[in-house]
């Protein structure tokens, strides 16, 4: 018993030397009080009040950041705009282990070689109860919602008043950062981002036993999460403060850094995922990094804002810290002790080659933000010592002192900052003023998307409920209770996703569903990526069941399928003869003659004859233009949807390939002219036009008029 009751001494003690300073200041100024009579006191309320106040205006905060970004999350999802496979590898990875399975199909391995992140093992309880994309969803912007409230809890106890306290958790919820992690797929280490300011909340308000249990939920959610806790254990050494914090979560961060690299990783590593790659500027391994980092530090320090020889990165670089530092008026750098836990952190990303860790459109910033949130509290205290020369609290904020008025300056103006960020480059309100980066995804649906959501939803729910899926970005997710998903960026690629690894074409598939023409599958494209293709199609027995665009349905042993291809067909109705780089000639095309539907397809037949070897990839610019010859729509794809290019057809024969262009969904009714650009490329990013035999388009540049068509009103 004597432990408690020294540590309650301690704080009786600390009560009473604070009743003791006030009652002296109260008798020090009672003869000036008995000659001048006292102002009339202020008309607010008891602090105790203003407090609970306080905490409802968080709980709101907390409750208006959710709703926003849970709508959004909905609304992303409905419109198919989740376009990576990070949120389909952790809904397949949670799925499977209620099926006591650890493997995952999209990453091709076992998701603990890739990433430690045993938080899933507490998370798929909760997934159970609604098996579905959205839980993740929902439960990563609750929690990362939860955040604020943590925030306010420290700044309350450092600062002692609540109504600061609220506008600090306000400046948590509103920073850029926080919507571009919340909006970019799901991310097991995302939710490490509340658990970490819990621990740093619970460590200030000396509650041992919930920092640990924070500290240990936020090593859970991945591997390196265990450097800012080691972290906030050497700061637990500062004088002042708690020595057994130090051990305790050193103990944490330890043990967790043991498990995951020691244990875990050589069991289930894999050269699926070979992360040392990030660092070949450095050392081929972690012990490599470290020595060249000891000898050469001073590069180590400008890795923070330069990359040499890539002005890119380096602008991104440079532009993180006030971006990432503003919206908190720069108040972390006041708390040099709580911004040095993000440092180890910093320097993962800063030493690691590729730009996406350098911004903060990725999830990147995900440990960075709650230590910056913290240490934006440690900075405003010091700044109110360094001014007024006392330390905070509730006495000192009383209405009408300086450090009041400081204070409140300081949270106003540092909300003004952080709105104004918002509408130069947050998630959400982003003005376009300035020339930088916008979010990997979209977040609300542009017209393209709203056309092909009918067109998606459709063939998603044709694909049979059983069997394997080879998938585009779009699809993974909604596919991912699948035992076996694959992604199409691996098939286009041939290789794991950051490895050098060989990705074998997938066999046992039973549909395939992809856009081929979404650009962002376009850095995946090899010259051995149309041979894959056409190999995943011949020894899975696909056939085409549907086609809106370049979005196509394939299915195992089809019957009913849709015409994509046809060698010697009828003669077109609209005869032709050119020839475009002496390798391809257009024998003649023919427009569907019934009005198209806004929204709807508008078939087009081109044919084709192979004249010579063919030595590139054909694309076509299909553009489509009003009565007044203004072009309201257009698009480029792969001429022969990449699968079938024409380095493939049968020499000096016909080949008809049929395409069914989407109308966009707000296209008014009329007549529309439709006309055709041919372009090429050997690197998948630089096209270049295609120069045709026919002199009047080689002079003129202008698209061949393949003819008119008719939109319809709406039904």
């Amino acid at each position: 018993m004597a432990a408690p009751g020294h540590a309650w001494g301690g704080r009786l003690s600390r009560r009473k030397k604070r009743h003791a300073a006030a009652s002296a200041r109260a008798r020090s100024v009672a003869g000036d009080a008995a000659a001048v009579p006292a102002p009339p006191a202020p008309s607010a309320p008891p602090p105790f009040v203003a407090a609970i106040r306080s905490r409802h205006v968080v709980a709101g905060l907390i409750a208006l950041y959710a709703l926003v970004y849970g709508t959004f999350v909905w609304i992303k999802y409905r419109n198919y705009l989740y376009s990576d496979f990070d949120l389909a590898i952790f809904v397949q990875a949670t799925d499977r282990l209620l099926h006591g399975s650890l493997y995952t199909s999209i990453r091709g391995m076992n998701w603990l070689g890739d990433h430690v992140s045993l938080i899933l093992f507490v998370i798929a309880p909760l997934y159970a109860l609604v098996r579905h994309p959205l839980t993740l969803l929902f439960l990563q912007t609750a929690v990362l919602a939860l955040g604020a409230w943590p925030v306010a809890a420290l700044a309350r106890r450092t600062l002692g008043h609540g109504w600061i306290a609220a506008a600090l958790a306000a400046l948590y919820l509103l920073h850029p950062a926080l919507g571009y992690t919340n909006l970019f797929e799901f991310h097991p280490e995302v939710l490490a981002t509340t658990t970490l300011l819990a621990t740093m909340a619970c460590m200030a308000a000396e509650r041992f036993g919930w920092t640990l249990a924070f500290a240990t939920l936020s090593v859970l959610c991945k591997e390196d999460v265990a450097l800012p806790v080691l972290m906030l254990g050497l700061t637990a050494l500062l004088p002042g403060r708690r020595r057994r914090y130090a051990a305790a979560l050193a103990a944490v961060a330890v043990a967790s850094l043991l498990v995951s690299f020691v244990v875990i990783k050589p069991r289930f590593a894999s050269s699926a995922a070979d992360y040392a790659k990030m660092y070949h500027d450095w050392g081929g391994s972690a012990g490599q990094v470290a020595l060249h980092i000891l000898r050469d530090p001073l590069r180590a320090v400008a890795s923070f804002v330069s990359t040499p020889g890539d002005a890119l990165d380096t602008l991104t670089k440079r532009l993180y810290w006030p971006m990432m530092l503003g919206p908190f008026l720069l108040l972390p750098l006041l708390a040099p002790a709580t911004f040095a836990v993000a440092l180890p952190v910093l320097a993962e990303h800063f030493l690691s080659f590729r730009i996406q860790q350098h911004g903060l459109i990725y999830q990147y910033t995900a440990l960075v933000t709650p230590v910056f949130a913290a240490a934006a509290v440690g900075g405003l205290a010091t700044l109110i010592r360094l001014v007024t020369g006392q330390p905070p609290s509730e006495e000192a904020l009383r209405p009408g002192g300086r450090a009041r008025r400081l204070a409140f300056g300081v949270v106003t103006a540092a909300l003004v900052v952080s709105l104004a960020a918002n509408l130069l480059y947050g998630v959400l309100l982003a003005q376009g003023w300035v020339p930088v980066q916008g979010p990997p995804e979209r977040n609300v649906p542009d017209l393209h998307d709203r056309t092909l959501r009918p067109h998606r939803d459709r063939m998603i729910a044709a694909i049979p409920r059983e069997g394997g899926v080879v998938a585009g970005f779009e699809f993974l997710a909604r596919l991912a209770r699948r035992p076996v998903v694959h992604s199409l960026h691996h098939v286009y690629a041939g290789y794991f996703t950051f490895s050098d690894r060989p990705y074998p074409v997938p066999e046992g598939i039973d549909a395939f569903i992809g856009d081929l023409g979404d650009a962002r599958l376009t850095t995946y494209i090899r010259a051995s990526t149309a041979l894959r293709m056409r190999r995943l199609m011949e020894i899975n027995r696909l056939r085409p069941v549907d086609a809106a665009g370049d979005l196509l349905l394939f299915e195992r042993d089809a019957r009913d399928t849709v015409d994509l291809f046809t060698v010697d067909p009828p003669p077109p109705r609209h005869q032709a003869s050119i020839t475009y780089d002496g390798q391809i000639a257009l024998a003649g095309w023919s427009l569907q003659i019934p009005p198209a539907a806004p929204g709807g397809l508008l078939e087009i037949g081109t044919c084709w004859r192979r004249v010579e070897t063919v030595d590139r990839q054909f694309m076509i610019q299909l553009v489509v233009m009003d009565a007044s010859g203004h072009i309201v729509f257009g698009l480029f794809r792969h001429l022969g949807y990449l699968f079938y290019p024409a380095s493939e057809w049968p020499r000096d024969r016909i080949v008809r390939e049929t395409y069914r262009l989407p109308i966009p969904a707000d296209l008014p009714p009329g007549t529309y002219a439709l006309g055709m650009r041919i372009g090429w490329w050997r690197e998948p990013l630089d096209v270049n036009l295609a120069i045709p035999d026919d002199a009047a388009l080689a002079a003129g540049r202008q698209p061949l008029n393949l003819g008119t068509f008719t939109v319809a009103p709406r039904p």
